[in-house]
């Protein structure tokens, strides 16, 4: 990723959006045409915002390096969310590896047309309606693919007669310009079957012979076509796709006994993951026939608990702010212990910026411990149902048996305050005084939802968040994203935290269902912002940041330099992690940072974590995301922050991490 211009301000994108993309255009054909020869002609953009990309050699970034034109240049960080193709079973890595050793690939190219309707049959083949518009569609991207600059590179390319596939011999030139193609679903070698092993948890059975049922998640490999992205996707392919998933859920239950899917269960056939209920006898058939169209079976079980252990300055939010850029029109939706609504940090003029709230939870027995739902309204599923505009009412309050929230408090877990303490940081607004002494939100003018996603276990108290209240309450966001492109706006914060890993792949492969429901919504320009977890861990980061798609956000000191890495605070290797590692003001052993409380409309609390540091970054996307009101990507809008909306931050850390430069959010002055 190379900077162009490190001064361009939210005002500038507001205001001069339109002069920008025609100045950063000329500024970056100048440097690629000093780059020549020495960077691909495919891959290359440009945010129209300061940054652009260019695959460039060895020789390139000397060039680069001696350029004035190029105020910096790193690795791309940004590159993963500008993927359009599947690239979760490691298709698209083969094909690169096999390009740098042989100088090309022969590969399939799976399309993305209006008319390709499928089946998946029981052996996970896919089994296409060949059509005469579908052959068309084809041939229509072909010839469009042979048209282009890269076609060169581009060998004895032929169509398939029966499904939307293009057969061809690729150089990287090539391979770099279609996998960012919207019409392309996937790359894969010719023949190529997906390595990953199918996940059958004995957990899942062992919990359905002790209690008779196990509540399960089933997640679809989906076929060739599958994608998880389908924010590049029109609306007759998602619907292709979904009834193709939906039919291969209603076989596979028909062959376990099931006609029908359970009234407690709930598909999302759009991304194919079943939530449901299955008896003992059931889940044993199902486990014994081991379908190959099912890529894994969750136990819906605790994966998450909150992540407890001057900051708006550190950010240089004033700045911002006084121009009037406090994240107006965004939607920042807070996975947590619900909100306390009528707080004075979420009302004014007596009405609440808590525009919205639900509430998702389980009843459920894991590890021996019985946690029940606090949703009011339940439905099936234990959760809160929808009633009118604004949800169900009350439903993304904080858990009212204070008794149970403060003996958990005493066990340092959290006192049901942790979701109203950290949306404060991401939008809370004391006064109309907009000075960070006034402990003002980051994006003090969004909008918030609540959504409550805690069960609770109250005998002996104990409080968790289970993998399908996850998936489902980011469901109920893709639900609400019905504007096209990357103009919707929301933005999704977790300040929750699990299991650490080392890198993004095998995090990717714990929980499908929430890893594919992430990437879908970075694909429609949604953030979904997550703490990395205060386990003190220097090579991992927690469940979900550590998902390929999700923004990922550590802690550092909140005194008045904020550079100092918290020691609580996890932080891995960024070349194991797909996308930026991000730091923001959370606390640190001698430090702390200060936000509303549940425990009255006027209350503020002292904390530390990375779920502080997480909001921040979060307000930070909300306010990049209200000065582009005509749409930004995910991609872009990190491109900005990573460059031009943060400063460079280094730390000799443990083998083998070793010393690594991270990126601590900070704004420029406008």
């Amino acid at each position: 990723m190379i900077t162009l211009d490190d001064t361009i301000t939210l005002e500038d994108m507001e205001k001069k959006r339109a002069t920008l993309i025609v100045t950063m255009e000329t500024k970056a054909q100048t440097v690629l045409a000093e780059l020549g020869q020495n960077a691909l002609k495919s891959g290359y953009w440009n945010n129209g915002i300061g940054q652009m990309g260019a695959y460039a050699n060895e020789a390139g970034l000397r060039v680069l390096a001696g350029s004035n034109n190029a105020i910096s240049f790193t690795r791309d960080v940004t590159h993963a969310y500008r993927i359009k193709a599947v690239d979760d079973d490691d298709s698209l890595e083969t094909v690169e590896a096999a390009i740098n050793t042989n100088g090309s690939a022969n590969v399939d190219i799976f399309l993305s047309v209006d008319a390709a309707d499928y089946d998946i049959d029981s052996s996970g083949s896919t089994v296409f309606k060949p059509s005469a518009t579908m052959s068309q569609q084809t041939q229509n991207i072909l010839d469009d693919m042979t048209s282009q600059n890269y076609a060169i590179g581009i060998k004895n390319a032929e169509k398939d007669a029966n499904k939307p596939v293009i057969r061809a011999n690729i150089d990287k030139n090539a391979f770099y310009a279609l996998v960012e193609r919207d019409d392309v679903r996937a790359i894969r070698p010719i023949g190529y079957v997906d390595p990953r092993t199918a996940q059958w948890p004995e957990e899942a059975l062992e919990a359905a012979q002790e209690h008779g049922e196990a509540e399960i998640m089933i997640t679809l490999r989906g076929g060739e076509l599958f994608s998880p992205k389908t924010g590049y996707m029109s609306t007759a392919a998602i619907k292709a796709q979904a009834n193709a998933n939906q039919r291969a859920f209603d076989d596979i239950l028909s062959r376990i006994g099931m006609s029908a899917p359970a009234t407690e269960s709930s598909a999302n056939s759009e991304i194919g993951v079943l939530h449901t209920r299955l008896p003992f006898e059931s889940l044993a058939k199902l486990y014994d026939g081991k379908d190959t169209r099912i890529l894994s079976i969750e136990l819906n079980k605790p994966v998450a608990w909150t992540t407890l252990t001057n900051s708006t300055v550190l950010l240089n939010m004033a700045s911002a702010w006084n121009a009037g850029y406090r994240a107006a029109g965004q939607n920042i939706v807070i996975l947590d212990t619900g909100i306390r609504k009528n707080h004075a940090f979420f009302t004014t003029g007596g009405i609440s910026r808590i525009t919205y709230e639900a509430c998702f939870g389980t009843n459920g027995v894991s590890n021996g411990i019985t946690y029940s739902s606090i949703c009011p309204g339940q439905n099936s599923t234990w959760d809160s149902s929808p009633l009118g505009p604004q949800g169900f009412v009350g439903s993304g309050e904080p858990y009212s048996n204070l008794t149970v929230c403060n003996t958990l408090a005493s066990l340092g877990t959290h006192d049901c305050g942790h979701g109203t303490h950290v949306a404060g940081i991401a939008a809370g607004r004391k006064s109309t005084s907009l000075v960070p002494s006034n402990l003002q939100g980051v994006g003090p003018d969004a909008s918030i939802i609540s959504v409550q996603v805690f069960s609770y276990n109250n005998t002996s108290p104990k409080a968790a968040v289970f993998a399908s209240d996850v998936q489902k309450a980011l469901e109920s966001v893709l639900a609400a994203a019905t504007l096209p492109g990357t103009t919707n706006p929301y933005i999704v914060n977790m300040s929750l935290g699990f299991t650490d890993y080392s890198n993004s792949s095998t995090c990717d492969n714990a929980l499908p269902s929430v890893s594919n429901t992430v990437a879908n919504l970075t694909s429609k320009g949604i953030p979904v912002v997550a703490a990395t977890g205060n386990n003190s861990n220097k090579n991992g980061i927690s469940w979900p940041a550590c998902i390929s798609q999700a923004i990922k956000v550590s802690s550092v000191a909140n005194d008045v330099n904020g550079t100092a890495l918290a020691g609580f605070a996890n932080i891995g290797n960024p070349a194991s992690f797909t996308g930026p590692i991000l730091l923001a003001p959370g606390g640190s052993s001698t430090t702390t940072v200060n936000s509303s409380d549940r425990i009255s409309t006027t209350a503020t609390k002292l904390l530390k974590g990375t779920s502080q540091a997480t909001p921040h970054a979060t307000g930070i996307y909300a306010a990049l995301k209200a000065a582009n009101p005509t749409g930004i990507s995910v991609a872009d809008a990190t491109g900005w922050i990573v460059s031009t909306g943060s400063i460079a931050l280094t730390y000799s850390l443990p083998s083998p991490v070793n010393t690594q430069t991270y990126r601590r959010i900070r704004l420029p002055n406008l």
